[in-house]
């Protein structure tokens, strides 16, 4: 489980993270959801270890983020993830010597159905290329916490559709994933929970079925009305 309390992170005189606090259970898709600027990316990154300076409390069963955490999570960063001077092949098989837990059957299999070609220089793909590759190789990890930011920005639709298929094809029970985007139709078929992230805050959450079944809203409905109440305050 991942656990966050009051936790809070400044750029200068700049609030990224304002008392932020909040759970992700095993088991289910999460979307961190906001606008630009509201602090997805900050989080993301703490709860990565790419952030080690902030206030609060983040734990990941237990353990604060870092080198013990690193081998337990798997983060897509938003933008550029691999060296330019890499092949395809040469990001897939980096990934598999540095994390135990790749599985190259599977990046090889999510590589195939995602007409990666090996020997293609990466700087010579296109974002959404590249956008299919940063995915295969997180996804073939088999990790307890998987960070997405934006993952899908750049992918045309039919790719999402079948990125979202290798989700939930791949996603393990005893896992949790974080998608954090302010796409909120790239990804609302996938979640089974949101949180509405606004000036570093968690200003609503609620669970996918709790929308459809008992209000009636989709997730866009919800996330539309909360940043209208919130924005109006």
């Amino acid at each position: 489980m991942l656990s966050v309390t009051n936790l809070i992170k400044h750029y200068g005189r700049v609030a990224a993270l304002s008392g932020l606090s909040c759970t992700f259970e095993p088991g289910r898709i999460y979307g961190l959801l906001g606008p630009n600027a509201s602090g997805k990316t900050t989080f993301l990154k703490i709860c990565a270890a790419r952030i080690m300076r902030y206030r609060g409390d983040v734990l990941l069963d237990g353990v604060k983020p870092g080198p013990a955490t690193k081998a337990k999570v798997a983060y897509l960063p938003e933008g550029r993830a691999f060296l330019g001077w890499m092949k395809v092949g040469d990001a897939i098989n980096y990934s598999g010597e540095f994390f135990h837990d790749f599985d190259r059957e599977r990046a090889a299999r999510l590589a195939d159905e995602l007409e990666l070609k090996k020997a293609a220089p990466i700087d010579q793909l296109s974002k959404g290329m590249k956008a299919r590759l940063k995915l295969a190789v997180v996804l073939s990890r088999r990790a307890r916490l998987y960070l997405l930011d934006e993952a899908f920005d750049g992918v045309d639709p039919v790719t999402r559709e079948k990125l979202i298929d290798i989700i939930l094809d791949t996603f393990a029970p005893d896992s949790t994933m974080v998608l954090a985007t302010h796409h909120i139709d790239y990804v609302e078929e996938l979640l089974h929970a949101v949180k509405l992230i606004y000036q570093g805050r968690i200003v609503g959450e609620s669970t996918a079925d709790e929308l459809r079944q008992h209000t009636g809203r989709s997730v866009a409905d919800y996330y539309l009305e909360t940043f209208r109440n919130v924005q109006a305050t």
